[in-house]
């Protein structure tokens, strides 16, 4: 029944094996990866997202910086209460 062969061929399916199940695992870990990251921004997203915070940052402080100072003082009020919108949105109304 067994040969002189039998143990080529055992060898030989257990290699297979191996690389089947090490192709089946590694198909799972990218999947649960990419699952995991799908809704992570890009690299490049947080800059960009930062410089338009930024750039908003630069605009109020510019603002305070131009304003009357009686506009200043209700500005950072506004500020230390965490009502950034209400001097700002008033003053470009006006």
């Amino acid at each position: 029944m067994f040969g002189p062969d039998t143990s080529l061929v055992v060898d030989a399916i257990q290699i297979g094996l191996i690389a089947l199940g090490a192709g089946i695992g590694g198909t799972l870990l990218f999947r649960r990866y990419a699952r995991t990251n799908q809704g992570a921004p890009s690299p490049a997203e947080p800059k960009t997202q930062g410089a338009g915070s930024l750039e908003d940052r630069v605009r109020v402080l510019e603002r305070i910086a131009t304003d009357r100072p009686t506009d200043l003082a209700e500005q950072i009020e506004a500020l230390r209460d965490g009502d950034i919108t209400s001097p700002v949105t008033r003053k470009e109304t006006v």
